[in-house]
C-alpha cells in the first residue's frame, strides 16, 4: 500500500523492492523507492588505537536468539583457541546467556568466553566494542527470516568502533562491507567462521586493510549525510 501510493519509500536495504516485486508487486509499473540506510550518531563513532586493542579478541554484540548466529560464534571458539590460546570471544547482550554459557562448556571454551550482559546505553556499548579487534555477525540463513531483507545495524556498530567484521550472506549489508574490504562474507557454519577468524588475526596486513575500510566506512555513515542524500534525492526527482 505504501509503496502503490507513497511520493517516496524509504527502503533500510536493497533488498526490500525485489522482494516485493517477488512477492506480487506489478513490475511494469514505477516506484519512488530510495536506499535511506540506517547511520549513527558522531559520538558513536570513534576508534581506539591499533595498538591498544586487546590481544586476539572477538566480540558479538546484540539480541542472543539462534538465528543472530551466538551459538555458531561460541563453537567457533574451539578451532581458533587451538590457534591462539589466549583468544577471547566478548558477549554483549541478553536474553539466552545460561543456555550459551552451557554450550561453552560442552564445547571446552569457557575460558575463551566471556559474557558482559545487555547494556542499555548506547555510547557504553560503543565504548566497550572499540576496545577488540574483530566484530562477529554470523546470521543463520533460514529461509523467511527478516534479516534477509533488513538493515544490520550491528555491522554499522562494529564499523563505528574500527572492527572488521565477518558476517555470512544473510544480512544485505554484508555485501556493502565487502565491497568496502571492511569485512568478509562466510557460510552459515562454525568452521568457516573460525577459519576467518583465524586468517584475519594470523595476518597482520589483511587486518590492516579491513580495519581501514571498516573506519573509512563508519566516517560516512552518519545520519546527516544519509538525510541529505535522501532529501537530495527527494529534491532532484520531484
Amino acid at each position: 500500500f505504501c509503496v502503490r501510493n507513497s511520493d517516496f519509500t524509504w527502503d533500510v536495504s536493497k533488498a526490500m523492492q525485489p522482494a516485493r516485486l517477488k512477492s506480487g508487486l506489478d513490475p511494469k509499473k514505477y516506484y519512488n523507492i530510495l536506499h535511506v540506510p540506517n547511520a549513527l550518531y558522531p559520538e558513536q563513532i570513534k576508534f581506539e588505537n591499533e595498538k591498544d586493542l586487546e590481544k586476539n579478541s572477538l566480540v558479538f554484540m546484540g539480541t542472543l536468539g539462534k538465528e543472530n548466529g551466538p551459538d555458531l560464534a561460541i563453537q567457533a571458539m574451539s578451532n581458533v583457541k587451538k590457534r591462539f590460546p589466549d583468544a577471547r570471544l566478548h558477549i554483549i547482550g541478553g536474553g539466552r546467556e545460561e543456555e550459551l554459557s552451557s554450550l561453552a562448556i560442552k564445547n571446552k571454551v569457557e575460558k575463551n568466553v566471556v559474557f558482559h550482559g545487555f547494556i542499555s546505553d548506547r555510547t557504553e556499548v560503543s565504548k566497550a566494542t572499540r576496545k577488540y579487534m574483530i566484530g562477529l555477525a554470523p546470521y543463520i540463513n533460514k529461509k523467511g527470516s527478516a534479516r534477509l531483507y533488513g538493515d544490520a545495524t550491528k555491522i554499522r556498530a562494529y564499523t563505528a568502533a574500527g572492527l572488521p567484521v565477518i558476517t555470512t550472506s544473510v544480512p544485505p549489508l554484508g555485501r556493502e562491507i565487502v565491497e568496502a574490504s571492511a569485512g568478509v562474507i562466510v557460510k552459515d557454519d562454525s568452521e568457516a567462521l573460525s577459519d576467518a577468524i583465524i586468517k584475519i588475526l594470523s595476518n597482520p596486513v589483511l587486518y590492516k586493510t579491513l580495519r581501514n575500510g571498516a573506519i573509512k566506512f563508519a566516517k560516512e555513515n552518519t545520519w546527516e549525510n544519509v538525510f541529505d542524500k535522501a532529501f537530495l534525492e527527494m529534491h532532484s526527482n520531484e
